[in-house]
């Protein structure tokens, strides 16, 4: 027995020891990927409450979490009377873990919209309810759930061209454990919450997943293992054949050419009538925001022209358009920023989108991005009160 124990024991030691060092190490060169999400059974996910951590895989900030689950500061539900509150709803455009959070267009906007005297001189306080992958019906969901609880003024939907409409249909879309919106044969919508009886959720709701979560918190090995066994540690964002980048949909810069497409483009629209609807129900104006494709504000005009030549469309606004021209038709305030972010980029010769560890140029907006966001949406809303 002895001659089995001590080689065990010195065994165990030296992975303990190896352990050890892999932590050290793993500190020293700023390795961080903690479980930044946990599953929602009304939302499908939402970020940990009360996580601090560094986020790494474009640019580099230290992300804090609030209480309520928000990439924000704590804000009380009850709102002040002399503060005028903006409530964003979005993905992960809005939650900006790329940047320092002061560097975010929600956090840049109230400096912006005083400059005019927006809000009578109320002091502007920005909600940031911006949560990964989200599409408008988790949106919609979380603002009749959550975001109105907190009185805003106005809620700013904040919705990306890239992958929106795909994460507003069923079919479409990969990740299912999420609520839907789906057409009834008269048109109308109906939510289909059937992800909560889902079998992956509830894997990633099981105590085991939640204990995981935890430990991953104080462990940067475990963390390793974790990004190791997604794949994620080797994917990189990169541009695909036609020149558009991995996780965005070339499909939706030209009109839907398949069913499914157009069913999706439709339940998008209705989606973010609704939830103009239901901001206006809340007493909230409303405003959407078309967040832009990283080579649709690409400063090179002939990397724009050759994507266009590629995949045989006119321009690379399409979304933009389409979603203007909607809320348009149905008295609702739109920002198509591609539109106006493009010829800015080019005068510039700035990249809106990129960071030194991805490349310039694609991914998420960076600090210089963010700031020309807050400008546009700030002219516009300053321009629509006077």
């Amino acid at each position: 027995m002895k001659r089995l124990l001590v080689p065990a024991a010195v065994i165990a030691a030296s992975t303990l020891f190896a352990l050890l060092l892999a932590e050290i190490a793993l500190r020293v060169i700023g390795f961080s990927s903690p479980v930044w999400y946990r599953p929602d059974p009304e939302l499908g996910w939402t970020l940990r409450p009360g996580l601090e951590a560094w986020y790494t895989n474009e640019g580099k900030a230290l992300v804090r979490v609030n209480a309520a689950g928000m990439r924000d500061r704590d804000h009380p539900v009850e709102k002040a009377a002399n503060v005028y509150r903006i409530a964003v709803l979005g993905d992960s455009y809005a939650e900006a873990l790329q940047v320092d959070a002061e560097q975010a267009f929600w956090a840049v906007l109230p400096r912006e919209l005083e400059r005019c005297g927006f809000a009578g001189g109320r002091k502007i306080e920005v909600l940031n309810f911006g949560i990964s992958g989200y599409g408008t019906a988790q949106e919609l969901a979380l603002l009749e759930s959550r975001a109105l609880r907190y009185r805003p003024d106005l809620v700013l939907l904040q919705f990306t061209n890239g992958n929106d409409v795909t994460n507003n249909h069923y079919a479409l879309e990969a990740k299912k454990t999420r609520p839907f919106y789906r057409l009834n044969p008269d048109g109308s919508l109906w939510r289909d919450d059937s992800f909560t009886s889902s079998a992956p959720f509830a894997v990633h709701s099981s105590r085991r997943n939640e204990l995981m979560r935890r430990a991953a918190d104080y462990s940067r090995v475990l963390q390793l293992v974790r990004k190791v066994q997604s794949g994620s540690l080797f994917r990189q964002a990169h541009a695909d054949g036609a020149g558009v980048e991995q996780g965005l949909e070339a499909v939706v810069l030209a009109a839907p050419r398949e069913p499914n497409w157009e069913e999706a483009w439709t339940i998008t629209e209705r989606l973010i009538a609704k939830a103009a609807d239901t901001a206006k129900r809340g007493g909230a104006k409303f405003l959407v925001v078309t967040v832009p494709y990283a080579i649709q504000v690409h400063p090179d005009a002939a990397v724009r022209k050759a994507l266009e030549a590629k995949l045989g469309v006119a321009d690379l606004f399409y979304p933009d358009n389409r979603v203007a021209g909607f809320a348009k038709r149905h008295g609702i305030q739109a920002v198509p920023l591609a539109l106006e972010m493009q010829p800015l980029a080019e005068e510039r010769k700035a990249y809106f989108h990129g960071f030194d560890n991805i490349g310039m140029g694609r991914g998420h907006w960076n600090a210089e991005g963010h700031r020309t966001a807050a400008e546009l949406i700030a002219r516009h809303l300053c321009a629509r009160q006077s």
